[in-house]
């Protein structure tokens, strides 16, 4: 599993100092504290600060003056920082949900493929408790070229399609986007009115 990157110190310090700045802690022209009193404050190393010093030179929101100092330059600097931050941190938050929410789709998708296989091999008069039948699709077939989804299979069949079989391969809970094609065999669970309903859908009357 992959670890999210964890936001350097510095970072969070000259976001905590520019906070302070928009506050009106610091008002501009003020000078700063010395770094080591900044260190003091935050728990921090010299370095630590000398860098979030930087950062914040670099856009503009402080300024170094030889041998005098750090003084604050711009509070309009220091509000856009903190704006472009907050959405740096939401897009960070959005990514970090959506690949939680696509790792959670997977487990459940791998899951559901799982129970679907163990009831395409169950036995219809031992275990499993459902009847299902198969469909196999040829060009003489109304619908084709149309999806699962836009045929309303459930509304209109009250079937539900287990798993298509193309070329060899066989896809289980498969996308209901997939367009129906030729060759295509349809595992679908229903009993015989079902079967009838589906057979109908696809011209068999």
């Amino acid at each position: 599993m992959q670890k999210t990157k964890k936001e350097p110190r510095y970072q969070k310090i000259a976001y905590e100092i520019a906070k302070r700045i928009v506050a009106y802690q610091f008002k501009e022209g003020e000078k700063l504290r010395g770094r080591s009193m900044l260190a003091s404050e935050y728990e921090v190393s010299s370095e630590t600060i000398r860098k979030a010093m930087r950062l914040l030179t670099n856009i503009g929101v402080v300024e170094v003056r030889a041998r005098s100092g750090i003084y604050v330059l711009s509070h309009k600097a220091a509000t856009l920082y903190l704006e472009q931050y907050k959405k740096r941190n939401e897009v960070h938050r959005m990514f970090t949900d959506t690949q939680e929410l696509l790792k959670e789709t997977r487990r459940n998708h791998r899951m559901l493929e799982k129970h679907v296989e163990t009831l395409l091999e169950s036995s219809k008069s031992d275990v499993f408790p459902f009847d299902y039948f198969t469909i196999k699709l040829t060009n003489e077939d109304h619908n084709l070229g149309e999806t699962v989804k836009s045929l309303d299979f459930w509304n209109q069949t009250h079937g539900l399609v287990l798993a298509i079989e193309h070329e060899g391969h066989l896809y289980q809970a498969p996308n209901p986007n997939i367009p129906l094609e030729a060759d295509m065999t349809l595992y679908v669970l229903g009993d015989d009115y079902v079967k009838k309903t589906t057979e109908s859908m696809f011209g068999r009357d």
